[in-house]
């Protein structure tokens, strides 16, 4: 019988028509990111860093950078940690080699800027605004923050 290629495409045509829709109106409806996304922006929990300073060894672009101070008890805490995402080539080695787990990728997919300097994020920053409770480092006398309040 001629035309059963075109029957058979009609039917395929007709059952995409009348089948579920998939098409996702994005910027009221966006698509849940897979745990295994890699994208967005470096998510750091600074309650869980040591400041190893393994994550920005690890880079091969040094994307991250982060500055320490120590503490009397020979303690390393961050002071700043920085992330510029213009250079990333989302390699994962960063949060790979964190033996904390203390940084991973947000969901967040939408990462257009107007200008450069918008493209380096302030992580540390980020998670102390994220924080419920702030967390009491300790001055450079030593003493925390709680207990100097508390005298």
């Amino acid at each position: 019988m001629q035309g059963k290629g075109l029957l058979a495409g009609l039917k395929i045509t007709l059952n995409r028509f009348f089948g579920k829709k998939v098409t996702v109106h994005y910027p009221e409806e966006k698509i849940p990111m897979p745990p295994r996304f890699r994208g967005g922006e470096l998510d750091l929990a600074h309650d869980k860093c040591i400041a190893c300073g393994l994550c920005a060894m690890a880079c091969p672009n040094r994307v991250i950078e982060l500055t320490t101070r120590m503490d009397e008890q020979k303690k390393r805490h961050l002071t700043s940690y920085v992330y510029h995402s213009g250079r990333c080539l989302y390699c994962n080695y960063c949060i790979e080699v964190c033996p904390t787990a203390a940084i991973c990728w947000d969901k967040n997919y939408e990462n257009s800027r107007y200008s450069r300097q918008q493209l380096d994020i302030d992580c540390l920053a980020i998670s102390r605004a994220k924080s419920p409770t702030p967390v009491s480092e300790p001055n450079p006398s030593g003493q925390s923050v709680k207990e100097e309040e508390a005298k």
